[in-house]
This record gives C-alpha cells, structure tokens and sequence, in this order.
C-alpha cells in the first residue's frame, strides 16, 4: 500500500477517527488497522479493513503496515506512555506523513508533540471542556456536538482558495470562513495579517452537511449574513 492511512488503535477513539475521515471519502481499502488484540483486528478485517495484530510500538509491526508508506497515522491508544513510543517509532520510519495522536492527560501533549506528532487532541480535556459548555450554555454545546459528528449537520472542512477568491477579503467569500492556513500559520479569520486571500492559501469552513435520499452527503456554504 502508499499514501494510506494507519490507525493503530482501534477502540472507540481510533473507530471514531476513521468514521470521520472516511466522510469525507476516504475508501476502507486505504485504511490499516494496528491493534494488540486479535479480536479487535479480526473485526477491523470483518468491516473491511485491512489489519495487523502486534504492538504497535515495535517498528517491525510497524512496517507490516507499511508507516513507512502512508500519507497519515492516526495513534488512537488506551495509554499515553503507548501512545509516545507509537508516535517516535512511527516518525522515524516515516519523516513525511501527518501524524495526529490522542492523550488522555493535557500535561502529556507536549510530550507528544516533542516526539513527533502534528496534532495532539487531549481526550479528557476536550470532553470536560464541552460538558462545562454544554452547562453553561445547552445551546453552544449543541453546536460544538453537531461539529464533532463528521457528516451530519454543520461540519468544519478545509479547502483551497478558488481562482475566483484569490484577492478578495475574508468575507468576500461565499463560506463561513474561521481560519485561513498559510504557510505553516494558522490565523484566524479577523486576523490583521490574513488581508487578501493568496492563491496558495486554505480555508478552513463551517458548512451544512445536505443528504439526499440515495446519494453521498453533499455539503452547502453557510450563508454570511
């Protein structure tokens, strides 16, 4: 397999994460489960994935997933200590890819990242954060619990800049634009350094998700005003 992506861990957090990027049309076949648990694999393998049974902070388990050749790595594991050795192991055979892993402790991130991740998202932090929104504000933490559901509802998604945007201001744009991604900058949409949009820059969007009956979820720009 090349330009794959590698899951290791496939738990809640780890089915979770390729449900969310499968939404966006990523295909079974391009999809390697790494678990420890046999039972886990073989159910990865009965919904069409393909999967390899082993502990995934060994490289030689590693490399029967062919790291060394996917596009991403999504480390999704029970333990952050598993999840530090997974991330260094899987960055030295793979300097290219994209690598997002989940922690369960906000004081391990640094850590994480330290070792070799893009991304790092704080399991507890993130899901104690919404439970204190959604008692504050039911309505706020409504919509923060439609975002996180990929392919229902409002969905965040990130695009290029069209020829036809290339100058315009922010909101010019027909989206609902919160971020533009610029080089290895990320600014948020008021930001006095975004001015006109570039032609190599990416918008990060709130849409609506639109189904129709029989078809691939489609997704409609939110109205400016």
């Amino acid at each position: 397999m090349r330009d794959h992506t590698v899951v290791v861990g496939f738990g809640t957090k780890g089915r979770s994460a390729v449900e969310a990027v499968r939404a966006t049309g990523l295909k079974k076949e391009q999809v390697v489960v790494v678990d420890p648990s046999s039972r886990v694999a073989d159910a990865a393998t009965a919904e069409g994935y393909a999967a390899v049974t082993g502990d995934a902070t060994r490289s030689d388990v590693l490399m029967r997933a062919e790291v060394h050749k996917a596009r991403q790595i999504i480390i999704a594991t029970q333990r952050d200590d598993t999840a530090v050795l997974v991330t260094l192991t899987a960055r030295q055979l793979n300097l290219g890819a994209k690598i997002v892993a989940a922690v369960r402790e906000e004081e391990n991130a640094p850590l994480l990242r330290q070792s070799g991740a893009d991304a790092v998202i704080t399991s507890a932090g993130a899901a104690g954060r919404l439970l204190g929104l959604s008692v504050l504000s039911p309505a706020a933490g409504k919509v923060m619990e439609d975002l996180i559901h990929q392919g229902s509802g409002l969905d965040i998604v990130e695009r290029p800049v069209t020829r036809a945007e290339v100058g315009m201001g922010v909101r010019e744009t027909a989206d609902l634009v919160v971020n533009v991604v610029r080089g290895h900058r990320v600014l948020a949409y008021d930001d006095p350094d975004v001015g006109p949009l570039q032609a190599m820059d990416r918008l990060i969007t709130i849409v609506r998700v639109v189904r129709n009956p029989g078809t691939t979820p489609g997704v409609r720009p939110l109205p400016q005003k």
